[in-house]
């Protein structure tokens, strides 16, 4: 069978032509075509829900408490502004009235005895007296008294000897603490303290555990200034219901041994009475 090709070639040539044969054009049927996929319906987006954030309420952090009071063993009689027999003469006010006072003094052989006096006018108070023993605590103090017109008016009895160290006042007890002062022998206790620093610094805190009629307590003082060899340390209770705000001021004078030179007592702020060392 001869190819298209060859046909042609030969009818021109000018070859009779054999039988016409038909050209068939094909054609191409379009397929039907699928219907279109339906339109799909538009999807609402998926939204996530809202993160809910739960606040869990905390109490309230109390305040930080302020740091504690430095409690250190104080040096026997090397730390302390006196020893010997002697006396102190001080310049005394008392609700705005002036006068005077005393502070005698034995200390030595491991014991100490103190008194002080005050006048103002022909006003007499109370005499105060502590008498104890020196120890490598400082002052120890046994006896606290407290007199007017030489009658005996309050007494405490600190009894460190027994198995469990108590105070006494009257028939009542209260537990003692290590280092336990009396009204009077604090003042001395505190200059021992000061004395025992190698730097004291405005801010310092030192602790005297004082004992009252109501038991121990424990007394905070603050350095609050300095004025070259003077160092004022200061005692504040607030004011609670009922009882006005209580203020100690002293003065030590580090030449002296951090001696006190300047006392004022003061309530909500009012002085109440001041002692001023004679110079």
């Amino acid at each position: 069978m001869l190819h298209a090709g060859a046909i042609v070639a030969l009818s021109d040539r000018g070859l009779p032509r054999a039988i016409d044969t038909p050209v068939v054009t094909a054609r191409v049927i379009d397929a039907p075509r699928p219907p279109p996929p339906p339109k799909a319906e538009p999807v609402a987006p998926v939204v996530a829900p809202p993160i809910v954030r739960r606040t869990v309420s905390r109490p309230a952090l109390p305040p930080k408490p302020r740091p504690p009071a430095e409690t250190r063993p104080v040096p026997a009689l090397l730390a302390l502004p006196l020893r010997g027999d002697g006396a102190l003469a001080y310049a005394f006010v008392i609700d705005g009235r002036p006068g005077e006072a005393a502070l005698s003094f034995h200390i030595g052989n491991g014991r100490y005895d103190i008194t002080l006096e005050r006048r103002a006018g022909d006003r007499e108070l109370p005499v105060w007296r502590s008498e104890g023993r020196v120890g490598p605590q400082g002052l120890q103090p046994e006896r606290h008294r407290v007199s007017r017109q030489g009658r005996e008016r309050e007494l405490q009895i600190f009894d460190r000897d027994a198995a469990r160290p108590v105070l006494l006042v009257g028939a009542r007890a209260f537990a003692l603490s290590a280092g336990t002062q009396d009204r009077l022998s604090w003042w001395l206790q505190l200059a021992a303290m000061m004395a025992a620093e190698p730097a004291p610094y405005v801010g310092q805190r030192l602790r005297v555990p004082v004992a009252g009629p109501a038991g121990v307590n424990d007394w905070d003082f603050e350095v609050r200034a300095r004025d070259g060899d003077r160092w004022l340390l200061r005692r504040d209770l607030a004011q609670g219901a009922g009882r006005p705000a209580l203020q100690w001021s002293v003065w030590l004078d580090g030449r002296r041994g951090f001696l006190a030179v300047d006392l004022r007592f003061s309530l909500d702020d009012d002085e109440q009475w001041a002692l001023r060392l004679l110079e």
